[in-house]
């Protein structure tokens, strides 16, 4: 009796499985060990959007930015799992004295500190270079070896700075500090970037609301100081006889026989003939010596 042909197929398969195995194996085996933690599976939805709308209200409420900086340290600590602690680094730029502008926690002081004192690691690197810092403890101590020395008994193993840009005339970064050796992923990256960019836009959009209200101050202003020049203007034709432009003239060289400005002797000469015409005194400025008087244009 003949052998079936699933029966006679049965050794052929047992040897491909194996080649198989063995063939995975080592292509598995010659791929790098992933560095980070896989995905996010240590995110909490509900503390993320939490932090995320307690963040939202701050912006919203347009705070002073001392209150941002610290609200953001707080959250993103409560957003980011694995961030233990943050703060924030502001320098002028080109500067040598950096600063701990917010904290979340005090350690973050003695830190952010040992950075400065060392002038390197990612908080600086950050600031300076404009571009994230992502590394854990042992590439710390191989790219910043006096900073490493002097932060080894805190025992922070895994560090994210963002850059933060403040205005033209300073430079910052947002620091996360954590004792977990795993390190942070690329989504603590993209989530801490989202914080930054956000406080960057409420600071760009304060910073602007306050020069437009200046602006309109400002504008307000000279159209005031316009419209008191010409009341002076015209009070000046009335009294000599005057052109438009001989009596603006005539307020140039006495503002300046005066060293006064233009606006003060103009409002000076108004305020002076409407408080005549409140006491029903004539309306009138008492004239200059003769040879002060300009013809008429």
């Amino acid at each position: 009796m003949t052998d079936r042909p699933s029966e006679r197929r049965t050794p052929g398969r047992a040897v491909d499985a194996t080649a198989a195995a063995d063939f995975d194996k080592e292509i598995l085996s010659a791929l790098p060990e992933p560095t980070r933690p896989a995905a996010a599976a240590s995110y909490f939805a509900e503390d993320t959007f939490d932090a995320l709308d307690v963040f939202r209200g701050l912006l919203l409420e347009h705070s002073r930015f001392e209150t941002l900086l610290q609200g953001l340290c707080d959250q993103v600590v409560a957003a980011v799992p694995g961030a233990d602690m943050a703060g924030v680094t502001l320098l002028h730029h080109n500067s040598e004295n950096p600063a701990t502008a917010a904290c979340s926690d005090a350690r973050v002081v003695d830190i952010d500190a040992d950075q400065y004192n060392a002038d390197e690691g990612p908080c600086l690197e950050a600031s300076r270079t404009n571009r994230i810092v992502c590394v854990r403890v042992d590439e710390v101590a191989a790219r910043w070896p006096t900073f490493a020395s002097r932060v080894a008994d805190i025992g922070v193993k895994s560090y994210l700075s963002a850059p933060l840009a403040v205005d033209s005339g300073h430079a910052g970064s947002l620091n996360i500090y954590s004792f977990d050796g795993s390190g942070f992923n690329d989504i603590d990256e993209v989530l801490v970037k989202m914080f930054v960019t956000s406080v960057e836009a409420a600071v760009w959009n304060s910073r602007h609301a306050t020069e437009a209200r200046n602006e309109v101050a400002g504008l307000r202003l000279a159209m005031k100081t316009r419209a008191t020049i010409e009341q002076a203007k015209g009070i000046l034709a009335v009294v000599r006889g005057f052109s438009p432009d001989a009596a603006f003239a005539a307020l140039v060289e006495q503002s300046q026989r005066e060293n006064t400005r233009v606006a003060v002797l103009a409002q000076r000469i108004v305020t002076a003939v409407a408080g005549r015409r409140r006491f029903g005194e004539p309306s009138k400025v008492r004239p200059t010596k003769s040879n002060d008087r300009r013809p008429t244009g």
